[in-house]
């Protein structure tokens, strides 16, 4: 349900509240940006995620300043964003992007079982890349100790929107007669072939891209 915080005021009929819509966002969306206030002003953190269920996890230095901020209570605002292409119109101050964006408003967690949270970092290794930690070719699961340095949040998703913008410019009437282009041009993200490194790089077969899901996929 929308909340004075997911109320638009500009644009309320691009809009959603709908779950299935949003995760699809979050799960596309290989990072989300974590916003918090501290006291020398708000900062904004980049970092990667994972949606589990009606949760977000999330992972840092665990003697970060977002980590440490976060797990204290602080109130966050969680962004992901997906930039469809540019929008192109006769007059310039109708140029605009086509773009699919969710926010979620909350408090997180910390996992402080050290157990849990190297199982929970290894959950966020395979939604970046599914398989990676299993199989022959699998890469070393994250151990306790390196779970120490590094932890992660559960987030909520209770109070969140998502807004989309697509289609054409909103081109006014007086504006017919320009002569210069108008439409949209898509934009996707193309992933290079992966580049081995020079230890065993080289002996084993790079992951695969999968169009399907947006993620490279560790063949077994």
């Amino acid at each position: 349900m929308p909340t004075p915080r997911t109320t638009a005021e500009r644009y309320p009929e691009r809009v959603t509240y709908d779950r299935d819509e949003v995760y699809a966002i979050l799960d596309e969306a290989l990072a989300v940006h974590v916003g918090f206030a501290t006291d020398d002003g708000p900062v904004v953190i980049p970092t990667l995620h994972m949606r589990e269920g009606d949760q977000l996890l999330l992972h840092g230095s665990a003697f970060g300043r977002f980590i440490t901020t976060a797990a204290a209570g602080a109130p966050l605002c969680v962004t992901a964003t997906l930039i469809d292409g540019v929008i192109l119109g006769r007059a310039s101050s109708h140029h605009s992007a086509a773009y699919r964006s969710v926010m979620i408003f909350g408090r997180a967690t910390p996992i402080e079982d050290e157990r849990e949270r190297a199982d929970a970092l290894a959950r966020v290794v395979e939604s970046v890349i599914p398989g990676r930690l299993s199989g022959p070719y699998a890469a070393r699961r994250p151990s306790v100790e390196e779970a120490h340095y590094t932890a992660c949040l559960t987030l909520p998703i209770e109070e969140f929107s998502m807004k989309v913008r697509a289609g054409f410019a909103r081109d006014e009437p007086k504006d017919d007669a320009v002569e210069a282009w108008a439409g949209w041009i898509p934009l996707t993200t193309t992933p290079g072939t992966p580049v081995p490194d020079t230890v065993t790089g080289t002996r084993f077969p790079a992951p695969a891209y999968d169009p399907a899901t947006h993620r490279f996929r560790q063949d077994r």
